[in-house]
């Protein structure tokens, strides 16, 4: 009898690759990207470039880029094209009169729960952080820090519902706000004031301020769309669109 006997061997103990897990982990991560500002209006993308980028095969970009296009973040422009959404002033207003409406609602939810110095202290080193990524010139870091502290704020509300509602709009007005690093003058002064008013947010959910909540976060909201929407008139000679 062969000593290696092919009946007796015992079975095998891999673990199935499990796919849907590379495709929900390239889908968060293009998601974030979004979120943060790693992308710019307009800007155009390809399956096989992220794909090179993740270090993944087409599939899985193919099947996140598909839900971020249901999503509205990412267009087909063409047979075989794909780019961020573009910047379109109507369609950004209507975003920013939504985004103001339920974020204001989630900063209200964040200051009427109880005392949460924590909460408090994580928003303080967010902002900290945004104005040091400033003071460095480092506009990537001042982004990353922006959208934590918003966010930090929101999940504070104990609504993730309302959370995933917003996600969703910052998915479609992040890379509008990141385009702002092509003027740097601008960049700047649109953060700076956002620290600022950053900090008026933290107290009020220090003291438990829920009006004051709501209205330092839609003055941040409305502050930055109103000098982005003057960076896009002047870029695009006063046209409605820019990006395309």
């Amino acid at each position: 009898m062969n000593s290696f006997d092919m009946t007796t061997k015992s079975p095998r103990t891999l673990t199935p690759v499990d796919v849907t897990t590379v495709q929900e982990r390239v889908y968060q991560s293009l998601r974030l990207g979004l979120l943060k500002g790693e992308f710019l209006p307009g800007e155009q993308v390809s399956i096989r470039s992220l794909a090179e980028v993740f270090g993944t095969s087409p599939m899985p970009v193919r099947e996140a880029v598909a839900r971020l296009i249901a999503e509205r973040a990412i267009e087909q422009s063409g047979p075989r094209t794909l780019r961020v959404a573009p910047y379109l002033a109507s369609d950004h207003e209507n975003y920013i009169r939504v985004r103001m409406q339920l974020e204001g609602y989630a900063a209200e939810r964040a200051a009427s729960a109880p005392k949460n110095p924590a909460l408090v202290g994580a928003l303080r080193r967010h902002n900290e952080g945004i104005a040091e990524a400033l003071e460095a010139g480092d506009f990537d870091a001042a982004l990353a820090g922006n959208q934590a502290f918003h966010f930090e704020l929101y999940r504070a509300g104990g609504y993730p519902q309302l959370l995933d509602i917003i996600s969703t709009l910052w998915l479609r007005t992040g890379p509008i706000v990141a385009s702002a690093r092509r003027d740097k003058a601008l960049f700047e002064r649109i953060f700076n004031i956002g620290v600022k008013i950053h900090n008026d947010a933290i107290d009020a959910v220090s003291q438990r301020d829920r009006a004051a909540a709501r209205r330092a976060i839609n003055l941040d909201i409305r502050s930055s769309h109103l000098s982005i929407r003057r960076f896009y008139k002047n870029a695009s000679g006063g046209t409605d669109s820019a990006g395309s």
